[in-house]
């Protein structure tokens, strides 16, 4: 595991393993521990609450493991591939054999949690709707940011998959949970090296003012 202790230096280990993740996209047929799927779920469940002085925490996972369940999403998400259009089916496709291949998803979905707010504080509501819109998707990300960097600190992949989307609405029908779809994890032990993309020099991406 990372360690957190700031005194002797784990900082730079943090940022190594998020330099070193990479996305995995081939599985070994092996299992994952409870304890290890529970630590996963743990980090993404303390992932930041939004707005502070409510403390929402606007997502739902959903953990699959059965095997059935995951090859019947990867041929919905195949089915759909066929009437995208060009490009967008080559990366369904993909997406589709990746869940395929996957010994466990994670499905995260926007909870509507923060939507209920416009009953509740209609007038705060309207004022800080956009900022209210962004700091839901801010606060959805960092969750699977947090359970990717946790499965990387125990040698177990995940890929993290936004493509899925286009087929949301027919795997809500397959799985009958009507909150929004927000993004498919792949996670299982890698059986791949996996490639890291290189990032532009610093200088051309950051501005101190």
């Amino acid at each position: 595991m990372m360690k957190l202790d700031i005194l002797k230096g784990e900082k730079m280990e943090i940022l190594e393993l998020i330099k070193k993740r990479k996305s995995i996209r081939k599985y070994q047929n092996k299992l994952i521990n409870k304890k290890i799927i529970k630590r996963i779920i743990d980090a993404g469940v303390w992932g930041p609450s939004v707005p502070s002085f409510l403390g929402i925490q606007p997502w739902e996972l959903v953990v699959i493991k059965n095997k059935s369940i995951i090859k019947n999403i990867s041929e919905i998400i195949i089915k759909k591939s066929k009437y995208s259009k060009t490009g967008v089916n080559i990366l369904v496709r993909s997406s589709a054999n990746v869940i395929r291949n996957a010994p466990l998803l994670i499905l995260i979905y926007n909870s509507g949690e923060l939507k209920s707010m416009k009953l509740k504080y209609k007038e705060v509501y309207s004022n800080f709707k956009t900022i209210i819109e962004v700091a839901e998707l801010s606060a959805i990300a960092a969750t699977i940011q947090n359970m990717i960097l946790v499965a990387e600190s125990m040698g177990v992949g995940t890929c993290w998959l936004d493509t899925p989307i286009f087929c949301k609405d027919e795997i809500k029908s397959y799985l009958g949970i009507n909150n929004e779809l927000m993004a498919i994890l792949t996670v299982g032990y890698p059986d791949e090296q996996g490639r890291r993309s290189p990032r532009k020099p610093i200088l051309e991406m950051v501005k101190y003012l």
